[in-house]
């Protein structure tokens, strides 16, 4: 992303550094501060196969939505950060990432209790998976934010995977506690 940002014709446009930042700031934290506050518990290792797919994502996207925003769209004026759907996606990208980070910490806190407990606190109280609908809430701020299909087809995908493993780890908790909270939803509070 940096690169293709450095690289393209639009890296000193204003707009241009806002979404380089916001997308900066999701993933320093997700591929740097994250895993070494994690630290090693000892979990179970990744299976490669799913390392590589998420790499081989993780690429495309990255080409997909740098390439379009510092170098195939149309430039983005520096009004556009005054521009309601701009402010409205910044606004939920983080709104998603304080939610996400909390729903994190407090499925942190639980990794050094003796197996599986149910997490408390925080939007647990209404879903399952707070941490999956923090990040669904930043990918499409981020849609809203950069109004364009590579956009928008990330918040897509997020929303296509992690919707159907809100519901697996859902089902995982009712299944496994018995006194699970029956208000909670997996995902959507009281929705769904």
């Amino acid at each position: 992303f940096v690169a293709l940002w450095a690289t393209g014709r639009q890296r000193d446009a204003p707009v241009s550094i806002a979404f380089l930042l916001l997308w900066l700031s999701h993933y320093l934290w997700r591929t740097v501060v994250y895993p070494l506050r994690l630290g090693a518990r000892g979990e179970r290792p990744m299976p490669l196969e799913i390392v590589v797919s998420a790499f081989g994502f993780q690429l495309a996207n990255v080409y997909l939505n740098a390439r379009w925003l510092f170098e195939l769209a149309p430039a983005y004026p520096t009004s556009w950060l005054r521009d309601p759907r701009f402010l409205a996606g910044v606004a939920l990208f983080v709104l998603g990432t304080v939610v996400n980070r909390r729903a994190d910490a407090s499925l942190r806190g639980l990794a050094s209790e003796e197996g599986y407990a149910i997490p408390r606190g925080g939007l647990y109280r209404w879903v399952s998976c707070p941490n999956y609908l923090g990040e669904i809430a930043i990918w499409s701020g981020w849609a809203l934010a950069t109004w364009s299909l590579p956009g928008l087809a990330f918040a897509l995908w997020t929303i296509a995977n992690l919707a159907p493993r809100a519901r697996t780890h859902h089902r995982f908790y009712r299944e496994r506690f018995p006194d699970y909270p029956p208000e909670r939803r997996a995902l959507v509070p009281f929705v769904w």
